[in-house]
């Protein structure tokens, strides 16, 4: 099914320096560069450590997966903190004068520190800054068709990582492509309330759409452990532990999926309705959190419209 079982032996390092070698450090040119980032381990090794087996990749792809989910909620967030930030600061201005206004760190910074660091600690902080009493609205929130279309490609690149062979250049191409997808999100700024026809994509229709893509490769990936009688889920494990880039991967989707669940129980339960959280957190372990963490996202957001329009 993967074409990316054979891996060349390394060692999982920070700065990935295991076929590093001093002359090609020696000078800026771009042919030296080429080569120190198409046959050196930096960056790519890792990827090809966590992609080259069916469980590895069992492990991998369902936090990859998941950073569509986290950017797209990163960017709506942080651009919303912003334009309320921006109004808070204007009418204590008209107060005061003197008045320091208050600072937004832009959503790039968090996402960087996902990419170089860890998901499970860049998510955390981001959350940290926001308001967590549920805002009820008018009319569900968008984001730009742009960015969903960003999103949506880099789940694609992400879904096409196993099929590419290990080390190559398109396995090189790729990696980049996802990051770079990801990452130009967080550099948008959009209204979320803003409703157009065209420019402007529904963002519960985006998270359902992450949750069915989530789904698909999950269910993909875990039928050959239930059906099959060789894969036995033992082996997924004995994975955990197979090297220092997959057990970091891997413990990185672990509190991530803690994280998730935290999340869900304690925002269902301002919703007063707990029971939601609890079957959602309840069905993780099954349908992965790269599922359950979008859908339960777009499930709050037509809720809170849903709601806000019973009062009207």
């Amino acid at each position: 099914m993967l074409s990316t079982f054979s891996l060349p032996s390394a060692h999982c390092s920070p700065l990935g320096t295991t076929s590093f070698h001093s002359s090609k450090l020696n000078t800026l040119s771009s042919a030296v560069i080429s080569t120190v980032l198409f046959e050196s381990d930096l960056f790519v090794q890792a990827y090809a450590l966590v992609t080259s087996s069916l469980p590895k990749w069992w492990w991998s792809s369902q936090l990859l997966i998941l950073t569509g989910t986290a950017l797209t909620c990163w960017s709506v967030e942080g651009q919303t903190l912003r334009r309320e930030i921006a109004f808070a600061n204007q009418e204590a201005k008209q107060k005061n004068p003197r008045a320091k206004p208050k600072p937004w760190t832009p959503t790039w910074w968090f996402v960087l520190l996902g990419f170089f660091g860890s998901m499970s600690v860049g998510g955390p902080l981001f959350l940290a800054q926001l308001d967590s009493t549920p805002k009820k609205r008018p009319q569900a929130r968008t984001v730009p068709t742009f960015l969903a279309l960003l999103i949506l490609l880099g789940e694609a690149s992400v879904i096409a990582t196993p099929f590419l062979a290990t080390m190559s250049k398109g396995f090189i191409y790729n990696l980049v492509l996802t990051h770079a997808l990801f990452l130009i999100p967080s550099f948008l700024v959009f209204n979320p309330d803003s409703q157009r026809r065209f420019s402007t994509f529904s963002l519960p229709l985006l998270y359902f759409i992450l949750a069915l893509i989530a789904l698909a490769s999950h269910t993909t990936y875990t039928l050959p452990f239930v059906l099959s009688p060789i894969m036995k889920p033992i082996i997924l494990y004995t994975t955990l532990w197979s090297n220092h880039c997959q057990t970091s991967i891997s413990a990185d989707l672990i509190f991530n999926n803690v994280l998730a669940a935290a999340y869900i129980l304690r925002s269902s339960w301002q919703l007063k309705k707990p029971h939601v959280g609890v079957l959602l957190t309840l069905a993780m372990p099954v349908l992965s959190v790269s599922t359950v963490f979008p859908l339960y996202l777009g499930w709050k957001e037509r809720q809170l419209v849903t709601k806000d329009k019973k009062k009207a």
